[in-house]
């Protein structure tokens, strides 16, 4: 029986992070503190002024609050201040306690966390084993239509074991399990009985929800009865939406908000340039932008449509003229990943070949050019409209016509999740806490992959075959197989990868640290040095 006060990236080699994150992590904390128990950053916090407001300058509104069923990155955010997990990821993007106290392994396919007590839900009511339950129980639900259903597929039941143990059985080895329990808002915990929390959240987070105006602002109070003692310092967070970057960057250089971040790489460098008092933060690798094809209808049932889409796309013009060369080719998972594709090698039908993609389509039967019709893109991502455009401009001159239909982030994520889309569509996907969830979105028996069409028992026998490898190299083999799997039957098209966001942040605001997650988590531990 293995026993863990709590899981290490030692102990569970697939949570473990590029050592240069670590470092860059500790330079950008206040003072070169170290980041080691939690109770250092309230003791930190004690020492400056406690209270206050921080003010951050949002892109985007959330899009539901409940984090069993929310698809949209915009929402991390929120869901990271008012909800908690068993576990979650600290400042050297490690594993460590959170709800549980730590964990009992009796064999690789079994899990007994024993549950922090004295725990309160913001709206009083005591957490324990059935509230844990009660959420995988509705992610496990098909009638739920929870996204994590997929990522929790080896989970074969959870069990109370007394009101502060729960166990969780699982049905194969998982290599991402603890992992993506680590991740807000894949691990986080609801009450049970408690109806309304898209729109009325409630959850056992530093921070409870008091208002929220959409397009102006969203505020959250510190929560009295947060089990971290002295956490969060911070009074009060509000988020203000800015719809386009010129605003958010205006309303920062004013101080009319403390921080933000921002996705253009130009943007980010020219804002920091500008004043010696900002703290300037570029994330991770992390970031990937696909085309998902519908394949479900002619003409992208036909494989060799879909290599002619590939090969008509250049990849390294849109990565150039996009992100100026702030990134990388990308591949179905980023570098920043187990097993990650660095761009260093040549993924099937990746080499740009206008000539050859036509060869193609006129196999397929359309010697004089094919119109897949509507490529619908998220309008308010600019960086991603800027590829589209591109993308249209290369395809045309291998016969391949498209037309471009920017959409407001909430129906197009319908869309994708349910497969009512024509053709083509970008979603870019941001970190996630293993690769295994990144493949998800193409297997055959997900839900996303259900709505795309995927068939294919091989890929699917590999990545099963991937997620219960513990073995790190052995593991990153695997994932490359899939992905040039992936990539030989063209069922995503990747572009490139690059850092979802770039934070950027007044100097008076102390005891923060971003995270390769982009998530805030770390708010709670935030104090304004005014």
């Amino acid at each position: 029986m293995a026993t863990s006060s709590f899981p290490t990236a030692g102990e569970h080699e697939d949570t473990a992070r590029d050592p240069s994150r670590r470092s860059l992590l500790q330079l950008l904390t206040a003072g070169g503190a170290a980041l080691a128990a939690p109770g250092l950053w309230s003791s930190l916090a004690a020492a400056q002024t406690p209270g206050g407001t921080l003010t951050i300058g949002a892109d985007a509104d959330p899009i539901g609050l409940d984090p069993v069923t929310v698809n949209a990155f915009s929402s991390y955010d929120f869901t990271s201040l008012l909800y908690s997990g068993l576990l979650r990821w600290n400042a050297q993007m490690k594993v460590e306690p959170d709800l549980a106290t730590g964990y009992d392994q009796p064999d690789p396919k079994t899990y007994v966390f024993k549950l922090r007590q004295g725990v309160k839900f913001h709206n009083g009511k005591d957490f324990g084993a059935a509230d844990v339950k009660h959420t995988f129980d509705r992610i496990m639900n098909p009638a739920t239509g929870s996204r994590l259903r997929a990522l929790y597929s080896s989970v074969e039941s959870v069990t109370v074991v007394d009101p502060f143990t729960v166990k969780f059985q699982l049905n194969a080895t998982d290599a991402a399990f603890l992992s993506n329990l680590a991740t807000n808002p894949n691990g986080a915990i609801v009450p049970a009985g408690v109806e309304g929390i898209n729109t009325q959240p409630v959850g056992t987070g530093p921070f409870a929800f008091e208002a929220y105006q959409p397009n102006q602002q969203f505020s959250l109070t510190r929560f009295a009865d947060y089990y971290e003692k002295g956490e969060p310092p911070l009074a009060k967070v509000v988020f203000k939406f800015y719809k386009d970057q010129a605003t958010l960057t205006s309303a920062l250089r004013s101080r009319a908000i403390d921080m933000t971040w921002v996705k253009d790489p130009k943007v980010a460098a020219a804002i920091a340039r500008t004043s010696p008092n900002f703290v300037s933060a570029p994330g991770q690798t992390s970031r990937t932008f696909p085309i998902w094809l519908n394949m479900k209808a002619k003409p992208l049932n036909d494989v060799k449509v879909r290599r002619a889409l590939s090969l008509a796309t250049d990849r390294k013009a849109c990565l150039d003229t996009v992100l100026g060369g702030s990134g990388k080719i990308g591949a179905m998972i980023p570098e920043s990943q187990v097993g990650g594709y660095d761009g260093a090698g040549e993924m099937p039908y990746y080499k740009h070949d206008p000539a050859a993609a036509k060869a193609l389509l006129a196999e397929a039967g359309y010697p004089s050019g094919i119109d897949l019709g509507d490529y619908i893109v998220v309008a308010a991502n600019p960086l991603d409209v800027a590829c589209a455009q591109i993308l249209q401009q290369q395809w045309q001159a291998a016969g391949i016509t498209v037309k471009l239909v920017p959409m407001e982030t909430a129906p197009l994520l319908n869309k994708w999740a349910t497969g009512d889309w024509p053709t083509l569509l970008s979603v870019a996907l941001s970190w996630t806490p293993d690769s295994d969830a990144i493949f998800q979105y193409v297997k055959s028996d997900s839900g996303f992959g259900k709505a795309m069409g995927s068939n294919d028992p091989e890929l699917d026998k590999m990545i099963l075959e991937a997620r219960a490898e513990l073995d790190t190299a052995k593991r990153a083999a695997k994932n490359l197989e899939i992905q040039k799997r992936i990539a030989d039957n063209a069922y995503v098209i990747q572009i490139y990868q690059y850092p979802l966001r770039w934070e950027i942040w007044w100097n008076y605001v102390q005891g923060y640290v971003p995270l390769a997650a982009n998530i805030r988590s770390f708010v709670r531990t935030t104090w304004l040095k005014k």
